[in-house]
């Protein structure tokens, strides 16, 4: 599932409208945190209570926090940008030698 439709969460039909408001609370806590703001948690809380929203916050954070931590052990994601598994010597290639790792999130999205 999402496969078909990651890239596009938000114009997809393979995703609930709670699905989709998880996925960009996920996609902003990453790219741009400073708009999950209390306008966003009451879109969120159409869909989750407070306890879920903090679960899902608490989630996403630890989330984010392990990859940059494993970045620093130039330990990196098993996968591609597009999705393919790789070796990690192909995967430090992909996101080792950057600056800034790659995002998975298209940059349309960003």
């Amino acid at each position: 599932m999402l496969d078909e439709g990651i890239d596009n969460y938000a114009a997809s039909k393979r995703f609930t409208p709670a699905e989709k408001i998880a996925l960009r609370y996920s996609e902003l806590m990453s790219v741009n945190p400073d708009a999950v703001d209390a306008a966003f948690f009451d879109e969120l809380r159409k869909y989750y209570g407070d306890d879920e929203i903090v679960e899902l916050g608490a989630f996403i954070g630890f989330n984010l926090g392990y990859h940059t931590f494993f970045g620093t052990l130039k330990f990196y994601p098993l996968f591609s940008p597009d999705g393919r598994l790789v070796s990690q010597a192909e995967s430090t290639k992909l996101y080792g030698r950057c600056r800034k790792r790659p995002s998975p999130i298209p940059s349309s999205r960003r």
